[in-house]
């Protein structure tokens, strides 16, 4: 009888420790910070983060593409025995989701000692989040210990971090960021531009020769003098809207022009070419992703435009009582279809060491080109209109003053007054949160951390899950 009271013991002590893994849940704990619990599921969620962290370390220092294997088994052979910062890949991405738990305590902490409170709109937003998320992930965090409540205190722990974010930096927070400063900021960091691009470039990619760079230099001359013959700002932007259509009509007029070249041998091929037009809509380009919105992909004499149409959308308004139609359609015009905003690049060096002995160089894609983001940002003249020369395209640029579209139903929106916001004060609240949690104490449960080896995860499931709910959501 006591044998079998101590095997059925055994065995009840083996499915609980099975569950644990199985959902994270319960009483299993992995550690304690400053006194407080934290279970395995909030670890194990952290572990996933940490581990992603490790292979976009990998992918900067070694080029590791960890998205070319199909299965986790082979990502856990190619992981076997990489370094990340020094430390094996393992015992990384445990620190790492253990400093990701130590922030975790440090936001309820602050959290609570501000008195803040999460709005049920919130919660019910944080819901039905939920609910999206678990539906393409809910069997990968079940099956790696992940329960149903873990990810709602995340994605509650996440409004929180906010809600505190917002009481330092936000509208009347305590480090008194104005409007003002956030405007001021935002002014001497971005310019608003309108500008055309004409490639000096065949559609090989090959530089035209004299004659054919010639006529579009002086064809680019007479569209300057055109744009800057006008009296007033207004027409002056009419009239370069006129020019860019009539490029945009040129480049389509030579699109089947035909192209002689030379093979190997020496003899005349004869080549139909196609121009590629490039539509090109309001942008913001952000200063940790610079990109160059227009590729040379064009033809001999061919041009890349850099234009669209005014963009038209129409709505339709149900009908009043009485009346006699259905509906009343109205067309309303984007109003500034050919202007971009381009912002200073104030990081991305041209090379940074990572790991001791590891430099990685990053490349850096200016807009629309660099001699010409140099020109905007150094000498340009509000107002007044340039051709920039290119050793492979011209351009005609024209910088204009950003703060006429600093209004609340454009440039000045609430969401990009927080965008400006998390750019200036961002990295100085993640800072904060960092110091709070280097001053919590950390008891590691070292069975639980050798129990829930975060290498064990699936990544690879995990990844495709994203990727689904991600084509789910935008489309593709």
């Amino acid at each position: 009888m006591n044998v079998l009271k101590k095997c059925t013991a055994a065995l009840l002590s083996m499915i609980m420790l099975l569950s644990f893994f199985g959902c994270g849940e319960g009483t299993a704990n992995v550690m304690k910070v400053d006194g407080m619990e934290i279970r395995a599921g909030i670890y194990i969620y952290y572990s996933i983060d940490a581990y992603f962290d490790a292979l976009k370390i990998l992918a900067e220092s070694e080029n590791f593409n960890y998205a070319s294997y199909k299965t986790d088994k082979e990502l856990k052979k190619a992981i076997k025995g990489k370094m990340v910062e020094g430390l094996p890949i393992q015992e990384w991405i445990q620190d790492k989701a253990t400093e990701y738990c130590l922030q975790y305590v440090a936001i309820e902490k602050e959290f609570e000692r501000l008195n803040l409170t999460v709005s049920e709109d919130t919660k019910s937003e944080i819901d039905t989040y939920y609910a999206s998320s678990w539906a393409y992930l809910g069997d990968f965090y079940t099956a790696s210990g992940i329960g149903e409540q873990t990810v709602k205190d995340v994605l509650l722990s996440g409004e929180k971090r906010t809600a505190i974010y917002k009481a330092y930096y936000g509208e009347g927070g305590s480090e008194g960021v104005t409007d003002e400063s956030l405007r001021t900021y935002y002014k001497e960091n971005n310019a608003r531009v309108e500008y055309v691009k004409i490639p000096l470039t065949d559609g090989e990619g090959n530089l035209l020769k004299s004659d054919g760079k010639a006529k579009l230099k002086e064809m680019a001359e007479q569209y300057l003098d055109r744009i800057k013959a006008q009296s007033t700002e207004e027409s002056m932007l009419h009239e370069f809207d006129n020019v860019i259509d009539e490029y945009k009509e040129y480049a389509t007029s030579v699109s089947n022009a035909a192209v002689t070249t030379t093979d190997e041998s020496g003899n005349l091929i004869t080549t139909a070419t196609t121009v590629k037009t490039t539509t090109v809509t309001t942008t913001t380009v952000t200063t940790t992703d610079i990109e160059d919105t227009d590729q040379d992909e064009d033809a001999d004499q061919t041009e890349e435009t850099t234009v669209v149409p005014a963009v038209t959308t129409t709505t339709t308004a149900p009908a009043t009582s009485g009346s006699g139609d259905a509906s009343e359609t109205t067309t309303t015009t984007k109003p500034y279809p050919n202007e971009s905003i381009i912002a200073k690049m104030t990081t991305a060096p041209e090379s940074e060491k990572k790991d001791e002995g590891t430099t990685t160089t990053t490349e850096i894609n200016y807009t629309p080109s660099e001699k010409t983001y140099n020109f905007i940002f150094n000498d340009a003249k509000l107002g007044v209109p340039e051709l920039i020369e290119e050793d492979e395209a011209l351009y005609i640029v024209v910088r204009l003053n950003i703060e006429d579209r600093m209004t609340a139903d454009d440039l000045w929106s609430e969401s990009n007054v927080e965008s400006v916001r998390q750019t200036i004060y961002g990295d100085a609240f993640d800072a904060k949160v960092e110091e709070w949690a280097k001053g919590y104490t950390e008891e590691r449960d070292s069975a639980a951390y050798r129990r829930y080896d975060p290498l064990d995860l699936d990544i690879i499931t995990y990844y495709n899950a994203i990727m689904k709910s991600y084509s789910s959501y935008y489309g593709g």
